[in-house]
Formats: structure tokens, C-alpha cells, sequence
């Protein structure tokens, strides 16, 4: 490789991230991959670490991005799975595989986890070195600006494996940002016939009802089990929060038949619920919550080679990285759902 440096978008902390010329990386372990990526898309979390105060652990002088796809450009010297040429995704989080957590199957609430694009660097920049185990392999054919959803779509899967939904079950979901949205495809993909999307957005109702919402609902202006009844003659059987705000766990539990299932799945830790629990005992619900991926990378690469699942319809924006600044404004003002980034050199253009 003739080239020294790279673009890249490095937090500066503050709120600030600034696309810089610097160094590219290096293998210097054994089981590093130096990867050249292809397609990054911008994250909610990625907007929490911009806050201010931050809303999430972001090291400052770290090139951010945890969701982006890349192709292998060389390879450590005890890397076996993975060779130069390769077309992989990235699993973000490095787990350390001793803790408790780890050991009892819970590796994905691992404590002592490195995280790509927090605080270890990560995929929005030109090239990326990152341990071979975190690389899952792709097909040649799949279409850059979807592989690059493979994380969040992973995640999606961990959580829908909990609730396991059936096709003929109602299902109210909170949310239509782009977690709400994907998971709205996952469970049309999976034959559920039945989903009323809560969303205060005008907006992201919109994206609601052209991704294939059922229903939707603007749960501030009236109770959910009226609405819900309106809908369906009956209350729901699952209830899936992908937002994490305060009012929507409640706004759950009212709105659940006896016996029904709610995944907690959006998170904010600055946020807190008013709830009874006697409603909950009368009901007989069960709460169920899921962090992270766990084993769903494989899943989620065989689904986004489905033409069924269409999530290129969530992906609403496509920038070169150095108008990263641009993007995190349109998410910010809530403008666009998914914005994908190609990074300067990456394959000589851009991918389809």
C-alpha cells in the first residue's frame, strides 16, 4: 500500500466529531485484520456519544463508527479465517470471555467489553485494524449500504428470539426510528399480520405505514388500549419498547392482554418509569429486556440476502464520509432514518 494516511471522523469530546487526515493503522498483533472499509451508517448511539453531556462512553481522539461493512486488506500472521480480499462485517463489541458474564452464556453483558468506534477505533474512516474474531464473512453480492446493517439488525434478532412471536399475535411496537423500523420488517419477514406502530412523529408514523405498519398510533393523544381497541377489537399480545423513554413502559403494560409478552429493548439511562406492579400481577406479563447481539450476526447476514426483509427502504440519506457533519444534523433534527457513509477510497466508489 503506497497511501500513509486516511480520512477519518475522530471525536474530539464536547460534542464535536471532525473528519481528519491521519495515520493509517497497522497490524501488530497476530489476530489483527486491517480491513478497508466499504459502507458505515450512523447510529442513535453515535448521537448520544454527541451529546452534551454525554449520554454515552465516547473516548475522545477515538475514530468513531460500530456499523460497516469492509473488505479484508491484510491479514495477522494466526489469522486462519479470514483472508485478503474477503468482504466481512463487525461485531463491535469485544468480549473478554472469562468474566462471570461471559462464562454463563451472557457474553454479551460482558463488563469488560472493548468497544469499536466508543473507545477503540472504529469503521468511520478509509481503514480500520480490528481483531479477526469480530469479523463475520459476507457474500460478494450483498449490497454494501445493507451489510452495513448487519449490527443493528443482529441486535433486533436477539431481542425478537425472546419474544418469539407468532404470526397471528398482535403486536404494538414503540417506536419508528430506525430500530422501531427494522424491527417492523423483521417481524413482517417472520409473518406477523398484525403490527400497530406507537409513535408521537408525524413524521416517522409516514415511515411507519410505508415500511408496513398495520396500524399506527400516536400514543399522546389517546390511551393505548383505546386506540389498540379501535384497531383490533382486542389488546395486544407483545409489546416491544425500541425507544427507552420514561411513559412507554407503562403505556405497555395498559395496553397488553392477560398473559402477554413486553420486550425492553431501547435504552436511556437517563430516563425512569412510574409503574404498579399489581398490573402487572393481574395480567400475568412477562417483562423480558436483551442487550446488545448474542450469536445473531449469522442469522442476521442469511435475512439481509432475503429481498422480503427491504430494509434499503430505511436508508434514506448517502454521504461521502467528509459529510459526516451534515449527516448527524439530519438525524439530529430527525430528518432521516438511516444514513449510510462511504469513506474516500473505499474499492475506488461507492457500492450500490
Amino acid at each position: 500500500m503506497d497511501k500513509k494516511t486516511m480520512q477519518a471522523a475522530v471525536f474530539e469530546g464536547g460534542g464535536v466529531i471532525r473528519v481528519r487526515e491521519i495515520p493509517i493503522p497497522r497490524i501488530e498483533a497476530a489476530d489483527d485484520v486491517l480491513l478497508h472499509v466499504e459502507a458505515a451508517s450512523i447510529c442513535g448511539s453515535d448521537l448520544h456519544i454527541l451529546k452534551v453531556p454525554q449520554g454515552q462512553r465516547g473516548d475522545p481522539g477515538t475514530t468513531m463508527g460500530h456499523e460497516f461493512a469492509a473488505t479484508v486488506e491484510a491479514v495477522g500472521s494466526s489469522v486462519q479465517n479470514v483472508a485478503p480480499g474477503d468482504r466481512v462485517v463487525v461485531e463491535p463489541n469485544i468480549r473478554c470471555g472469562v468474566c462471570p458474564a461471559c462464562r454463563s452464556g451472557h457474553e454479551n453483558l460482558c463488563r469488560n467489553a472493548q468497544n469499536i468506534g466508543q473507545w477503540k477505533n472504529g469503521g468511520f474512516a478509509e481503514y480500520c485494524v480490528v481483531p479477526a474474531k469480530q469479523l463475520h464473512p459476507i457474500p460478494p453480492e450483498l449490497p454494501a449500504k445493507l451489510a452495513a446493517l448487519a449490527e443493528p439488525l443482529a441486535c433486533v434478532l436477539n431481542g425478537v428470539r425472546r419474544i418469539r412471536p407468532l404470526p397471528f399475535e398482535r403486536v404494538a411496537l414503540f417506536g419508528a426510528g430506525a430500530i422501531g423500523l427494522i424491527f417492523l420488517r423483521v417481524l413482517k419477514v417472520c409473518g406477523v399480520r398484525h403490527v400497530a406502530v406507537c409513535e408521537t412523529m408525524e413524521s416517522r408514523r409516514r415511515d411507519a405505514v410505508r415500511c408496513g405498519a398495520d396500524a399506527v398510533i400516536d400514543p399522546s393523544k389517546e390511551p393505548l388500549a383505546e386506540a389498540l381497541g379501535a384497531c383490533w377489537g382486542e389488546l395486544a399480545d407483545i409489546a416491544i419498547d425500541a425507544v427507552g423513554a420514561g411513559p412507554v413502559l407503562a403505556q405497555a403494560i395498559d395496553g397488553m392482554k392477560c398473559g402477554g409478552r413486553i420486550l425492553v429493548f431501547g435504552q436511556d439511562g437517563t430516563q425512569r418509569s412510574s409503574i404498579r406492579p399489581a398490573d402487572i400481577n393481574i395480567k400475568e406479563l412477562t417483562i423480558t429486556a436483551t442487550l446488545s447481539t448474542l450469536h445473531s450476526f449469522p442469522p442476521a447476514i442469511e435475512l439481509l440476502q432475503d429481498p422480503a426483509l427491504q430494509l434499503d427502504r430505511l436508508i434514506t440519506h448517502e454521504l461521502p464520509l467528509d459529510e459526516i457533519e451534515t449527516g448527524i444534523a439530519l438525524m439530529r433534527a430527525r430528518e432521516a432514518v438511516k444514513i449510510v457513509l462511504y469513506p474516500r477510497g473505499a474499492d475506488g466508489q461507492r457500492r450500490a
